[in-house]
């Protein structure tokens, strides 16, 4: 009988195996007060919406940062995110920041212009423009100009498209994705930009979400954008499960009118859930 030796730690992917006998480098160990870290993945961006203070206790959304968002549909994930990335490139002319489109194509979003005007500001990619190009190379080669805030509708579409381009499953593309966000998260673009990314994600029909546990770990936040029950009072509110800069388990109310967002008071909220 073949004694085999078996190894702890996750299988190999297929077609790859260990190299038990390969030197590995580990002169990247060093002490947390040694790290060399560029000062600009400190900044913060500030879109002077009430949002900021929910993000991060500094008040702004961290440079070099993932922020995923979740919700039900209709409650306003699009409008409500557009409109904090819009407001960030008003505060801050000197940023880039770019939509990146997966959903709505630009006669739904010229109507949205409509409504918000301030929309009109963003830099505005349409991912149905590059039908005729593979979904992976059109994002790399979009993001590797070098943005400092990047807006993404939704991540499943995006998948999807690298997918379907590619033949690869849901895993493989949705590592390409964390993949390409941490790598913008380093600089590694033309602009050596700490780029930060919003990602707006599907649920399922339970309000659960689609994906993987290395996209959940991936993120540096995860929002949830939900509706109140009747009981109450009704009304919408997001509300951070995971955040590593700002809030948790605070619930920030907002309401959509004709062409503007109103917040409530989040100093009053975060007073009541600590109270409770």
């Amino acid at each position: 009988m073949t004694n085999e030796i078996k190894r702890r730690g996750r299988p190999p992917l297929q077609g790859q195996s260990y190299s038990p006998h390969v030197q590995i480098d580990f002169s990247q160990i060093a002490k947390l007060n040694s790290l060399n870290i560029d000062a600009r993945m400190m900044e913060q961006m500030e879109s002077g919406l009430t949002i900021d203070k929910l993000i991060s206790h500094e008040g702004g959304i961290p440079c070099a940062t993932n922020i995923m968002i979740i919700g039900d549909p209709g409650v306003g994930k699009t409008t409500v995110l557009l409109d904090l990335i819009a407001s960030v490139q008003i505060k801050n002319p000197e940023r880039k920041c770019l939509f990146i489109s997966g959903e709505m194509g630009k006669k739904q979003m010229w109507k949205y212009t409509q409504r918000f005007p301030q929309f009109g500001t963003v830099n505005t990619m349409f991912v149905s423009d590059y039908t005729d190009y593979n979904t992976k190379e059109v994002l790399e080669q979009v993001l590797n100009i070098g943005w400092d805030l990047v807006l993404i509708d939704s991540a499943a579409e995006i998948i999807d498209g690298v997918r379907d381009d590619n033949g690869w499953d849901r895993k493989i593309a949705e590592s390409w994705l964390v993949d390409m966000c941490t790598k913008n998260n380093k600089g590694m673009n033309e602009a050596n930009v700490f780029s930060t990314f919003l990602l707006i994600q599907q649920v399922t029909k339970a309000g659960v979400f689609v994906g993987s546990n290395k996209m959940k770990h991936m993120v540096d936040a995860m929002g949830e954008m939900r509706r109140n029950k009747e009981s109450d009072g009704g009304g919408t509110y997001i509300e951070f499960s995971k955040n590593r800069n700002g809030h948790v388990a605070v619930k920030l109310s907002y309401q959509l009118t004709g062409s503007s967002i109103v917040y409530s008071n989040i100093e009053a909220r975060e007073e009541e859930e600590i109270s409770k």
